[in-house]
C-alpha cells in the first residue's frame, strides 16, 4: 500500500508543481498597460450675472479657445453644467485663453502663469505633468471677476478657477 500511495503522490505532484509555476510565471508578467488617469485638467466655473447677457443666452454661445490648440471648447458640448475642462500648456509656464461667445462682441482673455511639474506616475504609464498655478491676469470687457478656488493641479484634483460675467 505505501507503494500505491507514493505513485498517487507522484501522479499529483506531476500536475500540480507545472500549474503551479504557470500560475507564478504569469501573475508576476505584466500587461504594461497605464490604467491610472494620466491627464491633469483645469476647469473653469462660469457664472453669468448679468441678466442681459442670460437673455442673449451667452452661456449657450460660449467657446474658449487658446492659440496653442487645434480647436475650441464650445460650451453646448460640456453639457448642462457651468464648468469647463481644459489642458494647460505642457510646453511654456503661461497658458493664454479667449472666452467668447456668438451673443457679443467682446471677448476676454485670462492669462495663466504656472510651474510644469514632471511627475512619475507609475512604470506603466511613465511621467505627467501636474501644474501649480502662480497668478493670471484677465481683461475685463465681460468678466467681473475671476477667483482662484485650487492652485495645485494633478492626474487626480483639477484646479478652479471661478469666473463672473458681468
Amino acid at each position: 500500500m505505501p507503494i500505491e500511495t507514493s505513485k498517487h503522490t507522484m501522479k499529483i505532484i506531476k500536475y500540480i508543481i507545472p500549474f503551479l509555476i504557470i500560475t507564478i510565471v504569469t501573475l508576476s508578467c505584466g500587461d504594461d498597460i497605464c490604467i491610472l488617469e494620466t491627464e491633469s485638467f483645469m476647469s473653469l466655473e462660469i457664472n453669468v450675472t448679468d441678466t442681459t447677457l442670460v437673455d442673449k443666452k451667452y452661456l449657450e454661445n460660449l467657446s474658449i479657445y487658446s492659440p496653442e490648440w487645434s480647436d475650441s471648447i464650445h460650451y453646448s458640448e460640456e453639457g448642462s453644467s457651468s464648468i469647463i475642462d481644459f489642458q494647460l500648456s505642457p510646453h511654456n509656464s503661461n497658458t493664454t485663453i479667449v472666452i467668447t461667445s456668438d451673443s457679443s462682441d467682446l471677448k476676454d482673455t485670462v492669462q495663466f502663469y504656472h510651474q510644469n511639474e514632471l511627475f512619475f506616475l507609475s512604470p506603466e504609464c511613465g511621467f505627467i505633468l501636474n501644474y501649480k498655478i502662480d497668478s493670471f491676469s484677465v481683461t475685463n470687457n465681460l468678466i467681473d471677476s475671476i477667483y482662484l478656488k485650487t492652485d495645485k493641479i494633478t492626474n487626480y484634483v483639477n484646479g478652479l478657477f471661478e469666473i463672473y460675467i458681468l
